[in-house]
């Protein structure tokens, strides 16, 4: 399968859509943040070189070596000394790329400085205008990038040091950003860099030691990932599941209390368990209902309306006897009784007195 291949400037253009996995791509990195020094090789065994190389290049950094990146690159030969190239960047800077490829979803393989994305050519220096910025390499395949005045300045020097004067080769949007003194012997055009189809040099990668390791971890960070959603669902899921059952137990033992405190404020004096609230409820409340129909019988009206023509009188009640049509009443002390005032509506009364007592019998009417 082809690697994708992009400049991380462009890092946008490439969509993963949700659910699917990170791409895998080679990167190409701005070279101002870059810089690479060609030093005499040590001559301690290479294996030992990564080692000291930092304290070597000690006194040409501006930053401590404990926060710079340093990558052993090519190693040249001459017939009287041995050199090599190291190219060094902060690990902040590092760790900003990698930061920005994780967050596009992508999965960075290589990390190259951009640079190395214009061609090498006998005799010929070649520069490219890249978003305020010039790309530089000559034919040795060494290369930089710098602002244009720098830029010019480091030309002119390659330039005068040359055996032979080299050509330029110069991509820029306006030739007039080219200087009078170069712009005569130049080939200037307006050609930009296809950053996906440029050959990418994957022996300059900047991914080496402890930042292999991290490209490694971001790698796998997507199935790790995956697997840590999964498992936490399936906590979760349970937890939720536990959680609610606990909720649901509360409410019902909180209704049942509910419904027990009802019960007992509709129907004072009475108490039942929540499982058989509804049966006693009802139980009472058709006795309630036969209470209603009784109280509103022709009998319970007449017995009322004997109830409150007796008020104050303080008769002694002997008996009483009622069945469906006749009510009759046994009293003593009867002085205060008006017989005349007795009436019932529905009844026919009539009175009589035998000695201490006196009988009272209320008929009732049929209706016709």
């Amino acid at each position: 399968m082809t690697l994708s291949v992009d400049h991380i400037h462009h890092i946008d253009r490439h969509v993963i859509n949700e659910g699917e996995d990170n791409k895998s791509m080679a990167l190409w990195v701005p070279s101002e943040r870059i810089t690479t020094h060609r030093i005499d090789a040590p001559a301690a065994p290479q294996r030992k070189w990564s080692e000291l190389i930092p304290w070597i290049l000690e006194d040409r950094l501006l930053q401590p070596v404990d926060d710079m990146h340093f990558v052993i690159g090519a190693i040249s030969s001459t017939e009287d000394k041995k050199q090599v190239d190291i190219t060094v960047v902060s690990k902040q800077d590092m760790r900003e790329w990698l930061r920005i490829a994780d967050n596009a979803s992508v999965d960075p393989v290589a990390l190259i400085p951009d640079y190395l994305a214009l061609p090498s050519e006998e005799g010929r220096i070649n520069m490219v205008w890249q978003e305020g910025v010039f790309l530089v390499r000559d034919d040795s395949g060494r290369g930089f990038s710098a602002l244009p005045e720098m830029a010019w300045h480091f030309v002119r020097r390659l330039i005068e040091t040359s055996d032979i004067e080299p050509r330029l080769s110069i991509s820029v949007p306006d030739e007039n950003l080219v200087p009078e003194d170069l712009r005569d012997d130049a080939d200037i055009n307006s050609a930009d860099i296809d950053w996906p189809l440029s050959e990418i040099p994957l022996s300059a990668n900047l991914l080496s030691g402890e930042f292999i390791l991290s490209a490694n971890k971001a790698s796998s960070g997507a199935w790790l990932s995956t697997a840590a959603l999964l498992i936490l669902t399936v906590v979760l899921g349970f937890g939720y599941l536990q959680v609610s059952n606990s909720v649901l137990e509360q409410s019902v033992a909180d209704l049942e209390r509910q419904a027990s405190k009802g019960f007992s404020n509709v129907f004072p004096g009475n108490k039942a368990k929540p499982e058989k609230v509804r049966a006693s409820g009802e139980s009472l409340l058709a006795n309630l209902f036969k209470q209603h129909q009784s109280s509103n019988s022709p009998v319970m009206l007449a017995l009322v309306g004997l109830d409150q023509f007796m008020a104050a009188c303080n008769c002694d009640l002997e008996s009483l006897a009622a069945d469906e049509s006749e009510i009759q009443l046994k009293l003593k002390n009867t002085g205060k009784l008006k017989m005349a005032k007795l009436k019932i509506s529905g009844y026919k009364t009539t009175s009589r007195k035998l000695g201490e007592i006196t009988s009272i019998r209320l008929l009732e009417v049929s209706k016709p």
